[in-house]
């Protein structure tokens, strides 16, 4: 699996504790690492305190792991805890709000039994991507897999505003026949809603 191309970059960290300077942090990352990458993506959850960097290469290739402490350089000091890892993308939708600039990205990372996997992707694929996908305020969804950390699977939606999620069309495909069949067999799960720096 270590030799796909890779799409992006994700670093996942924790800003200093009473750190009141998240933006700043996000504008920093931005300024240091926009030559190098096509976009630069950075988002933050204060409910939880993490902030999620995208670091979209110009082209997807073959890359080997890339040390975190080295790619922050300086930066890691404003930094708790963090890791770096490569992801690959296996399905991006544009949704039914594609035109709309989004507010918000959610997250659901996650791992599943053994022997679950087939299913588990062929749920998301032909079902519950193209469904939420298709719910007004969706702006789009990937589905992607993280080669370097647990949890394996990284799905994100980018929506114009967090009450998207409660919306009855998108628990309408939450709670399909399909979604209570795998459901039960995830394991490690983690879903965050971000807002956009």
């Amino acid at each position: 699996m270590g030799d796909q191309a890779i799409n992006l970059l994700l670093l996942r960290a924790t800003p200093k504790s009473g750190s009141k300077n998240v933006s700043g942090i996000a504008s920093a990352l931005r300024l240091a690492k926009q030559g190098e990458f096509a976009k630069v993506v950075v988002t933050y959850s204060s409910q939880s305190n993490n902030l999620y960097g995208y670091f979209y290469l110009k082209n997807p290739c073959k890359i080997a792991p890339v040390d975190a402490n080295t790619f922050l350089g300086e930066l890691a000091s404003l930094l708790d805890a963090f890791e770096l890892s490569r992801i690959v993308f296996v399905n991006s939708i544009k949704g039914f709000s594609s035109a709309e600039l989004p507010q918000n990205r959610y997250t659901v990372e996650m791992d599943f039994e053994l022997g679950w996997e087939r299913e588990v992707f062929a749920w998301y694929d032909n079902e519950h991507l193209l469904g939420l996908a298709s719910v007004p305020g969706c702006v789009d969804t990937t589905r992607s897999i993280n080669l370097d950390h647990a949890p394996y699977s990284f799905s994100f939606y980018d929506l114009v505003s967090t009450e998207v999620q409660s919306c009855g069309s998108w628990l309408k495909v939450r709670n399909t026949a399909w979604s209570d069949k795998v459901r039960p067999h995830f394991s490690n799960v983690r879903r965050t809603m971000f807002s956009f720096l």
